[in-house]
């Protein structure tokens, strides 16, 4: 019997935090634009930091916040929002959606202390990563996760000229 090897590449997640949601709207339309680029994308913020960027006065739904990632990352895109004890209530649009809303003993994972922290661990982030993002979530950035191939990270690395 003859075997042949094969090596699968596998995919990665990056992430990249924007201070402006201005920012961020463009790094997205500019991906937009490559669409070789086969990648999977979801974005995490406070939702009173998008209100705030946003000057939209705050509700308790959020329908207003989902049309607006709707528009930007298509209309399947999945949204919900969490309240975090470490972070108040943040919004997630996009493919990572299902994992921070699944729930567990009737409660959603990102609703527990540890939940967005165990999120990103399992993603593959080191303890000092997911660490900083979460701060830099808390602070009022977005955060931009892309989940694809390291030659398609690579490259979207180097068009906008700064590490991921």
């Amino acid at each position: 019997m003859t075997s042949i090897s094969y090596h699968a590449d596998s995919k990665h997640i990056r992430l990249k935090a924007y201070r402006y949601l201005r920012h961020l709207e463009e790094a997205l339309q500019f991906i937009e634009n490559k669409k070789e680029l086969q990648l999977q994308i979801s974005v995490l913020g406070k939702v009173i930091h998008y209100n705030a960027d946003k000057a939209n006065i705050p509700t308790n739904k959020n329908i207003e916040i989902d049309a607006y990632w709707k528009s930007l990352l298509g209309n399947t895109a999945d949204f919900g929002d969490f309240y975090n004890p470490e972070l108040g209530t943040v919004f997630i649009a996009g493919h990572l959606t299902s994992t921070f809303l699944h729930e567990i003993d009737n409660k959603v994972l990102a609703k527990f202390s540890a939940g967005p922290y165990s999120i990103f661990r399992g993603m593959g982030l080191t303890e000092t990563q997911a660490t900083t993002y979460l701060k830099m979530l808390n602070s009022g950035n977005f955060l931009l996760v892309f989940r694809g191939y390291t030659h398609e990270l690579h490259e979207l690395e180097t068009m906008l000229n700064e590490p991921i």
